[in-house]
């Protein structure tokens, strides 16, 4: 472990910092930038706006230039944003054109000669210019929640298995994704599917789980990391047998696969899941080292390019399912979804390089 050098960390750059208190830290910018030595600076952004992208652009250029290595940890690293020079939309008061991602956030604005490296719960499908090393943050507090946690426990304790009789084949939860809703709504699979979409006020949260009063992604409460959305919600769980994952950001672009709690709950729960995402998403889950549930579930939809077309794939891959008896598909995939689970929970899988980042001062 490298105590030599000067650390700079921004704000709580993330909580496995907490687990190598020895380190000193500045948080002064005035006594970092003056300090003599090795100085490596740690960063991180949960929201990355319209609004904050310049900011966190103009705090990296300004470590760039006094670190020997900027370390960025992009707490929502699967973003979008747009231009906030560019001309404001009258009716929405938001800047016009396109949308930007990750993977433009960090080519837009960082040359192959900067000495920054980045982290997120997020594959890049495109190059970067600098590195940008997955971080499982897909259940924030930790990925032993399920282990660990008394409240998640119990959760687990009241899924009913496979083997009982359920109302529904899928659950879907659109959130926001108001045009995927309308799209399953025009579908057959419709019919056997238990749906909900948030911002059109179309919710179900049981009394086993703990409601958000504003976004799925606010904390249960005020001394803890676990946010509602984490919560497998047995309710759901035991009225279907199946999931179907819709991911916060799916860039128009295809240039990256976010991952989140959303996969994460299913993983946790052995239960199938199919995803809508980028394309490649299956691709890059696989890169992780999880495995996927082809041919039981036909999942020709991850090489379809076109975001609407992909979607109504990945319907008509859940009606194809349909026909199947869900315990026949079970017993069929149990090894895959005892190895996923066993691959989430197994800390030595992940993050090496954002913990030799900060352990040992590595620069990359």
């Amino acid at each position: 472990m490298n105590n030599d050098i000067n650390r700079f960390i921004d704000r709580n750059w993330h909580h496995y910092a907490t687990q190598y208190p020895s380190f000193k830290l500045y948080q002064d910018w005035d006594l970092y930038k003056d300090s003599n030595g090795k100085k490596i600076s740690y960063l991180v952004e949960f929201s990355p706006s319209t609004e904050n992208i310049p900011k966190l652009i103009n705090k990296i250029k300004k470590h760039l230039e006094i670190a020997d290595h900027v370390y960025v940890d992009l707490g929502e690293p699967g973003f979008s944003y747009k231009d906030i020079n560019a001309p404001i939309d009258k009716t929405t008061g938001r800047p016009t054109g396109r949308y930007y991602g990750t993977v433009d956030f960090i080519n837009d604005n960082f040359k192959q000669s900067d000495r920054v490296t980045f982290f997120g719960c997020v594959v890049p499908l495109k190059q970067t210019v600098r590195p940008l090393y997955f971080f499982n943050d897909m259940f924030f507090q930790d990925i032993l929640l399920y282990q660990t946690n008394d409240f998640c426990i119990d959760l687990l304790k009241k899924l009913k298995s496979y083997n009982n009789k359920k109302q529904h084949c899928w659950e879907i939860m659109c959130s926001r994704h108001t045009d995927i809703y309308k799209q399953l709504k025009n579908h057959a699979v419709d019919g056997s599917t238990f749906s909900t979409c948030h911002v059109l006020g179309i919710s179900s949260w049981s009394k086993d789980v703990v409601a958000p009063t504003n976004t799925p992604a606010e904390n249960i409460n005020n001394n803890s990391n676990i946010r509602c959305s984490d919560l497998i919600d047995p309710e759901i769980y035991n009225k279907s047998y199946y999931s179907c994952v819709i991911e916060t950001v799916i860039p128009a672009d295809n240039s990256f696969a976010m991952f989140s709690e959303k996969e994460a709950k299913p993983i946790i729960a052995k239960r199938p899941f199919i995803i809508v995402g980028s394309k490649d998403h299956l691709k890059a889950f696989r890169k992780l080292g999880f495995k996927t549930f082809s041919p039981v579930i036909d999942e020709s939809y991850d090489d379809e390019p076109n975001k609407d077309k992909r979607v109504k794939m990945i319907f008509d891959a859940m009606e194809k399912l349909n026909r199947r008896n869900p315990i026949e598909v079970y017993q069929e995939l149990e090894s895959i979804l005892e190895y996923n689970k066993q691959h989430f929970e197994n800390r030595s899988n992940w993050n090496k390089e954002f913990l030799d980042a900060w352990r040992l001062g590595t620069i990359n």
